[in-house]
């Protein structure tokens, strides 16, 4: 089935967006936590409840890992891939056609 196969092929593909890079095209600014010295912490305001304190906490890709994300205000937390749905409010099809 080829057509099973170029899907899974799309999501890998738009899984495999960093989470920093996510934060990024969605406009979110993160800044480095102060007292992590590897780059592994980067806190900012949350894209999906916009509350204004930084409990907004994004933890780079590594090793080959996934990056995550977790707000503490709102609860939501996840991959860059539903960073993306939760913010622009898409489809799970619909995030994956745009992202891969």
């Amino acid at each position: 089935m080829k057509t099973s196969n170029k899907w899974e092929t799309q999501v890998s593909k738009a899984r495999s967006i960093d989470i920093r890079a996510m934060c990024e095209r969605l406009g979110v600014e993160l800044v480095k936590h102060a007292d992590d010295k590897e780059g592994e912490s980067w806190y900012g305001t949350c894209p999906i409840c916009e509350d204004l304190a930084p409990g907004f906490h994004v933890s780079p890709q590594k090793a080959g890992g996934r990056g995550l994300y977790y707000c503490r205000q709102c609860s939501s937390g996840g991959d860059s891939l539903s960073l993306f749905m939760a913010v622009r409010r898409k489809s799970f099809p619909e995030t994956v056609r745009e992202l891969s």
